[in-house]
């Protein structure tokens, strides 16, 4: 019996393991960079072999935008220095990486650090893996100290009028598209699309959980809340007798 019993435990141990494996974020930024220049930059996520939900947030320099060119279909939010990537379903390879062009203001001098986190699902547990910090220098050999003193400085951003959406009721209004998923979205993914969910719509159509953002009463006014909500291909549509068109 003492044999059997340590045959049975010597196979156990050599059962293969379904631990998780380590979830990290790269982000490939030359280390010396010219002010007023775009690159190319590279955001490479492992993700091992989690799936579903997942959030990357970075919070860049003023100064500094990156745009993203391939967000390995991720919903793309940006709010001033904050970008935030969210994934209902994460793709399916173990690691994959995601395209984007950072963009220097001409001012811009001396060191700079980009920051964040992801955020992800495992064993139905909320995890969060630290990107770390990536630092990078601006190289800049032009003066500016004669320029007048409101321009040394980054411009004082105006408050803007804020659009937001409304109950109508009426029959004829207009609606911001903000996502178009192949499953429903539960309320905490929505809140991280946009907090008041209380103005979120849903509707399937073409087999897809289309969701939208209203009711605005103008055109005008629904295409200046897309543009400004940081929902990149965020769209106007429009409803006539309340269907859409």
């Amino acid at each position: 019996m003492k044999y059997i019993l340590s045959f049975i435990f010597f196979n156990f141990l050599l059962l293969p393991s379904f631990s998780q494996e380590e979830v990290y974020v790269d982000i490939n930024i030359p280390q010396r960079v010219n002010a007023g220049q775009k690159y190319n930059i590279d955001i490479i996520v492992y993700k091992g072999n989690i799936t579903g939900f997942a959030k990357l947030e970075l919070f860049i320099p003023m100064g500094v935008k990156i745009n993203i060119i391939n967000s390995q279909n991720a919903t793309v939010i940006q709010n001033l220095q904050v970008i935030k990537l969210i994934w209902v379903d994460l793709p399916y390879e173990t690691k994959f990486s995601i395209k984007g062009v950072l963009e220097l203001d001409y001012r811009l001098k001396g060191y700079k650090e980009i920051f964040g986190n992801f955020y992800y699902v495992y064993q139905k547990n909320r995890m969060q893996s630290s990107v770390g910090i990536i630092p990078f220098q601006v190289l800049n050999d032009k003066d500016y100290t004669y320029l007048p003193k409101q321009t040394e400085e980054y411009p004082k951003i105006e408050p803007k009028k804020v659009i937001k959406p409304v109950k109508l009721n009426k029959p004829d209004f207009f609606r911001v598209q903000i996502g178009a998923f192949t499953r429903k979205l539960n309320k905490h993914i929505l809140k991280e699309l946009y907090p008041d969910v209380e103005f979120i719509f849903e509707e399937i159509i073409d087999n897809l959980y289309k969701y939208t953002i209203g009711d605005f009463e103008t055109y005008q006014s629904a295409y200046e809340f897309a543009i400004n909500c940081g929902i990149k291909d965020a769209f106007v549509v429009e409803y006539v007798n309340y269907k859409r068109k």
